[in-house]
């Protein structure tokens, strides 16, 4: 009898745990990290900005700029993707107060990683020969054959 009454019992304890897995609700990764619009999806990137030569983070306001000497290179590593296909990856800056400037671009190349499940870029940057204490915004964009973007903008300053 007892033996009768502890098979139920683990039944009904192996049925709710399966009815507790029924109604769990999954995450949806793509609608939990893009967003829709009339013409596409904004591509995605959100990995923390480093110099990858020293795991040093760079800064990401003027009053945080990672300092740099000029003539100093480093490469950004960017995890990114997309629902629509990627047109092109660009970097811009701006020196001090002049104009915002395009410094490199990059045709999109298929370059998913197995491991992080996403694509990379390793962009690089050579700090100018500016005076000493220039704040240099840097923002590398992902663009999109729809025209959408996403912008990451980091700061570095010259030694």
């Amino acid at each position: 009898m007892n033996m009768k009454r502890n098979k139920y019992i683990g039944m009904i304890i192996l049925a709710g745990i399966i009815g507790l897995y029924a109604c769990k609700k999954e995450k949806d990764f793509l609608r939990d990290n893009v967003t829709p619009t009339g013409v596409g999806f904004v591509p995605v990137c959100t990995n923390g900005l480093v110099d990858m030569a020293t795991g040093k983070s760079l800064g990401t306001s003027t009053s945080s700029a990672s300092v740099y000497a000029a003539g100093a290179a480093f490469n950004t590593e960017l995890q990114f993707f997309s629902e629509g296909p990627i047109k092109e990856i660009n970097l811009y800056n701006t020196v001090g107060a002049n104009a915002r400037a395009k410094a490199g671009t990059w045709p999109y190349q298929k370059a998913f990683s197995d491991r992080k499940k996403l694509d990379t870029l390793l962009v690089p940057y050579t700090v100018p020969a500016v005076a000493s204490n220039t704040v240099i915004k840097l923002e590398y964009e992902i663009l999109n054959q729809n025209s959408l973007n996403v912008i990451r903008t980091v700061y570095v300053k010259v030694q």
